[in-house]
């Protein structure tokens, strides 16, 4: 018996070879050919060298003839390819995408739809869904687990070999961010080279889709406006959709700064009150290939954006914006752990005064947060000088994570820290702070139930790698991290001349969604108590998860209620995907791309 390979795409996906009609529908996978087979691709590749648009894929292709299916690592885009040769298929996710793309060594088989692995011999995976509970969810994506045991992702920037003697892991991209301290350096000068970034980051994905319809989310702040901008600058037939809450003051004037820059750059802007927006409980759950603790916002917001964009459009957003550009209080027990003495001494001053904290106060503070977190931990629990013991101001970590009561599975937290911080260390280097490094994915898990159907593609260009690349490699913290100034003082230098001056120079831009997640858990309650009926009582306590979710609807943001609502978003995304795996249709392979190699076998 020889062994074979059998590369199996939904009937009619595709477009050709790819390169002269990239303006299919949105669901579709991109097929490209090459000697040995085809390329699949999921997502948007921005750039390969110095080629966008169609000579991009062109030029893909060839680097893939010539040297392989390594080459992949040479196309800059939010993506996943499956590449199939004669001896076997190579998964490959780019390094920030969003898009996941799966395999099972058992039966060697590799698809980007989670569902297509389930079966009756499948089982939930019990570390991920305590992961899930326990911390962001986001970290999964730096792990090799998912909801169902015995199946993998791809990691960011791997490429994965599944061929009929085996499956072979190679890290092709990883990086060591480190935080470059330079009190010297102009803001202006690191500013210009952002604008440069942000605009190409608009352009490698209009050119990506040239057909595409163009949709924006603006809330009237700093980021998405931006975003807003920068598109007008390049294209026309934007749609823009806002928002709004007329009742409160800020919103009020967040709404005038949106018709501001849709008047400004032609953007037909669509401002939608709190009544206007599809209103909770909602009886069936969509699919999306794994959960998200924000899946309240999605069936809110995204679910709006999807009535109000035109099939096959793009969303962008200003998402991301906020892990790169905003100031975090953090920074100042940073500093002391990389024994920046002189420049946390110089920020501590204006930390104080921002926080309205005295400075002995933020010291003891950092001071505390430099002990390890089991130390941290096993002092609080003595209950001695409990009140001195509190770290909020700089360390919210240790504030929203803890171990949850209720929940009677997995390892527990600090296994599944130690864990994460490991995925990190190989991955992106521990050298900067970022409370969640899955959030590139963060979009795709909210909007995927939403946005699939109408072959929406979510845009976030503040995600991009070389934006990445460049704000860990060549700005000084010490520019994004200056408590002197206003916040995202460097953002707002970045945009001068694009946003209007009156919203570039405004003093708060907070979108709270606070008021829209209480309202959501208050008109769900019958709903969530019907999903708690699927809960698996031997992982969770339901009493203890009744109480923290009474909790929530009181407006108390505190670990057990976080996780709370996250155990309600695990739930509602399995019904989902449980329904999506028995449709029979082929319409529930929308945007599938599929492979299986057959194992290898000796001579009978």
């Amino acid at each position: 018996m020889t062994a074979g390979m059998t590369a199996v795409s939904p009937e009619g996906s595709g477009h050709g070879d790819g390169f002269d009609d990239m303006s299919g529908g949105g669901a579709d996978p991109l097929r490209l050919r090459w000697r040995e087979g085809t390329i699949e691709i999921e997502g948007i590749v921005q750039r390969v060298e110095d080629c966008i648009g169609a000579a991009a894929l062109r030029r893909l292709v060839a680097l893939i003839e010539r040297d392989g299916p390594e080459a992949l690592a040479r196309a800059e885009g939010d993506f996943v390819a499956l590449v199939s040769t004669r001896t076997g298929v190579h998964a490959f996710k780019s390094f920030t995408s969003q898009y996941q793309i799966y395999y099972r060594e058992a039966d060697r088989t590799i698809a980007n739809r989670l569902f297509a692995f389930w079966n009756d011999a499948a089982r939930w995976h019990e570390d991920y869904f305590a992961r899930h509970i326990l911390i962001v969810p986001g970290y999964q994506v730096l792990s090799r687990d998912t909801p169902i045991a015995g199946v993998f992702r791809v990691l960011p920037g791997e490429l994965v070999t599944v061929a009929p003697d085996g499956v072979a892991r190679r890290q092709l991209l990883r990086r060591d961010y480190r935080y470059r301290l330079d009190a010297g350096q102009r803001r202006e000068d690191a500013a210009a080279q952002i604008l440069d970034l942000l605009r190409d980051a608009i352009r490698t994905r209009l050119a990506a889709r040239p057909q595409a319809r163009v949709c924006v989310e603006i809330s009237g702040g700093l980021d998405s406006s931006f975003i807003a901008c920068l598109l007008g600058e390049q294209t026309s037939g934007i749609r823009g959709v806002m928002f709004s809450q007329p009742r409160l003051p800020s919103h009020a004037i967040s709404e005038g700064y949106a018709r501001e820059v849709a008047d400004r750059y032609g953007i037909d802007l669509a401002v939608v009150p709190p009544e206007d927006l599809p209103a909770p409980p909602f009886s069936e759950a969509g699919y999306s290939d794994e959960p998200s603790d924000f899946f309240w916002f999605g069936d809110i917001f995204s679910r709006a954006v999807a009535r109000l964009s035109e099939p096959d459009s793009f969303v962008f957003t200003g998402f991301g914006a906020d892990q790169l550009f905003l100031r975090s209080p953090a920074f100042l027990p940073y500093l002391l752990k990389h024994r920046q003495f002189g420049a946390f001494f110089k920020a501590l001053p204006d930390a104080s005064a921002l926080l309205a904290r005295g400075r002995m106060s933020l010291l003891r503070q950092c001071l505390l947060s430099a002990l390890p977190e089991g130390a941290y931990r096993r002092l609080k629990q003595t209950g001695r000088m409990r009140g001195l013991l509190d770290v909020s101001d700089v360390n919210m970590e240790r504030v929203l994570t803890a171990d949850v009561p209720w929940l009677h599975c997995g390892k527990g937290l600090a296994a599944y820290t130690h864990e994460r911080r490991g995925n990190e260390a190989v991955l992106v280097g521990t050298g900067i702070l970022c409370d969640d490094w899955g959030y590139f994915s963060a979009p795709r898990t909210v909007t995927q139930a939403h946005f699939a159907g109408k072959g929406l593609f979510d845009a976030s260009p503040f995600c991009d790698l070389p934006l990445l690349d460049h704000l860990y490699g060549e700005v000084s913290a010490l520019a994004i991290h200056d408590f002197g100034g206003r916040y995202k003082e460097l953002l707002r230098e970045a945009q001068k001349g694009v946003v209007p001056e009156s919203l570039r120079n405004r003093q708060n831009d907070t979108f709270v969604f606070n008021s829209f997640q209480m309202n959501y858990v208050d008109a769900s309650r019958e709903y969530f108590e019907d999903l708690l009926g699927d809960a698996d009582a031997a992982w969770v306590d339901v009493v203890g998860v009744r109480h923290a979710l009474q909790e929530l609807s009181f407006g108390m943001t505190i670990h057990v209620t976080r996780s709370a609502l996250a155990l309600m978003g695990y739930l509602q995304w399995r019904r989902g995907f449980l329904r999506q795996h028995a449709k029979a249709d082929e319409a529930a392979r929308d945007g599938m791309i599929h492979a299986s190699v057959l194992l290898s076998s000796s001579p009978s």
